[in-house]
């Protein structure tokens, strides 16, 4: 009896949880460089020169800036849907749930690129 008490609440955790939920981290890493480097970059609450590295959380919809010497330069960071966030097909409450994080979500590309040499 213990075993199935066992069983059963091991299926119900799995299946409220979305499998982005279980496989992916609640953040990704994202680099800002700068051509020359030394750009000051903005992306949110985020602050710093780059070359700057990042983790943010998935599923927010940012803007980078990037000012050098009095230019600046901005670019929307790309999202698109995780793969592995299909898989909740099999398991519907995973959809909702994974939206509702914003786990179902990922940066790409993660490396973006400002060129202030031609400004």
């Amino acid at each position: 009896m213990k075993k199935l008490l066992l069983c059963a609440m091991v299926v119900v955790v799995l299946l409220i949880q979305g499998c982005c939920s279980l496989f992916c981290s609640g953040s990704q890493n994202i680099s800002v460089r700068s051509e020359p480097p030394g750009a000051k970059v903005e992306m949110g609450p985020y602050e710093g020169t780059a070359p700057y590295d990042v983790s943010i959380p998935r599923g927010k919809e940012y803007v980078i800036q990037a000012t050098h010497d009095g230019h600046t330069k901005t670019q929307t960071l790309n999202r698109s849907i995780e793969p592995v966030y299909w898989v909740n097909i099999l398991f519907w409450p995973g959809l909702i749930i994974d939206l509702a994080t914003g786990k179902m979500w990922e940066y790409d590309p993660t490396v973006y690129k400002f060129d202030f040499t031609g400004k």
